[in-house]
C-alpha cells in the first residue's frame, strides 16, 4: 500500500506539468504578417497583436443609412432608398485594402476567417442595433452580391459568397444565392461615382426559380433580407441588389412587406 501511495505521489508533479502544458498559450503564426504570437482572448484570435491593433474598426455611426463614421454625402441626396440600412465592420484604409487584395487577388484564403470574424462583429451589431427598435428582430435569409462569371473563372470563387457563409452559419439562417449579374461591369475600384451609379442600374437580376424560396422563409409575415458584400462606397451596389428583389417579388404578386438590410466587411 505504502509502495503504491509513493508512485502516485511521485506522479502528481508530472501531471501538473501535463495540466499546465494545456493551459499554457500555444504559439501560432498570424495570418497576416507571419509572426509568431500566441492565442489570445480578442475578438479576432489568429492575428498578432499588431495586426488586431491595425484594424480600423468603425465604432461610431455618423450616418443612419450607410452606417459610414462620418458625414456622407451619398446619403443626403438620395430620396428613395431600396433597403433599410447598411453597417460595416471597419473603415476601408491601405490595410483593409491589402488585405482584401491578398485575399481575393492572391490566393490567401487563409485570411478568410479574420475577414469572416470581422464581418461578424458588423452583424451583431446591427442585431443589437435593430432589437432596441424593433422586439424579436431576426433575419430570414442572407443573399450575397453575386460576381460576374468572368471575376469567378478569375479567382475560383466569390468573396461575398463566402463571407455571407459566417452569418448563415453563426445563426443557422439560410444562404440563398439568388441574384446574377447581367453583364461584366469592369471593377468598381476605377469608377467615379456617377460611373458607379449609372453602371449598376439593372445590373442585378433575381433568379425566378430560386427567388421562390422567399415565399417558404415567413409566410405570411414580414420579410428581413441581408444583403452581404466585401466593400460599400456609394451604396449603388446594395441599391441595386435590394431593387431586384424587390422587383421579383412584385412580379409574383406578393403583398408581404420585405425589408431589406446590408452589412458588409469595409466602409469606404
Amino acid at each position: 500500500m505504502l509502495a503504491l501511495w509513493n508512485k502516485v505521489w511521485r506522479s502528481i508533479p508530472r501531471a501538473a506539468e501535463s495540466l499546465a502544458a494545456l493551459l499554457r498559450p500555444s504559439a501560432y503564426t498570424c495570418l497576416q504578417c507571419g509572426r509568431k504570437d500566441h492565442f489570445a482572448a480578442a475578438s479576432i484570435p489568429l492575428l498578432c497583436r499588431e495586426c488586431r491593433d491595425s484594424i480600423p474598426w468603425i465604432v461610431r455611426i455618423h450616418c443612419a443609412v450607410c452606417g459610414r463614421p462620418d458625414s456622407c454625402g451619398d446619403c443626403a441626396r438620395r430620396h428613395v432608398a431600396a433597403f433599410i440600412c447598411n453597417r460595416s465592420a471597419v473603415r476601408y484604409n491601405d490595410t483593409i485594402r491589402q488585405w482584401l487584395a491578398l485575399y481575393k487577388y492572391r490566393g490567401h484564403e487563409g485570411l478568410e476567417p479574420v475577414l469572416g470574424d470581422m464581418l461578424l462583429t458588423a452583424y451583431k451589431r446591427l442585431l443589437q442595433e435593430m432589437d432596441n427598435r424593433q422586439e424579436r428582430f431576426r433575419i430570414d435569409a442572407v443573399i450575397p452580391v453575386p460576381v460576374s462569371q468572368q471575376r469567378l473563372q478569375e479567382r475560383g470563387f466569390n468573396q461575398s459568397e463566402r463571407l455571407a457563409g459566417y452569418i448563415a452559419q453563426h445563426d443557422a439562417i439560410p444562404l440563398l444565392d439568388i441574384l446574377r449579374r447581367t453583364r461584366h461591369s469592369g471593377k468598381q475600384s476605377f469608377k467615379t461615382r456617377a460611373e458607379r451609379l449609372t453602371d449598376s442600374r439593372g445590373l442585378f437580376a433575381a433568379e425566378e426559380t430560386a427567388a421562390l424560396q422567399l415565399f417558404d422563409l415567413n409566410p405570411g409575415r414580414r420579410l428581413r433580407l441581408l444583403i452581404v458584400d466585401d466593400i460599400y462606397t456609394t451604396g449603388s451596389t446594395v441599391s441595386a441588389c435590394a431593387e431586384a428583389i424587390r422587383e421579383e417579388l412584385k412580379k409574383h404578386g406578393s403583398a408581404i412587406p420585405a425589408e431589406i438590410y446590408s452589412i458588409t466587411l469595409a466602409r469606404s
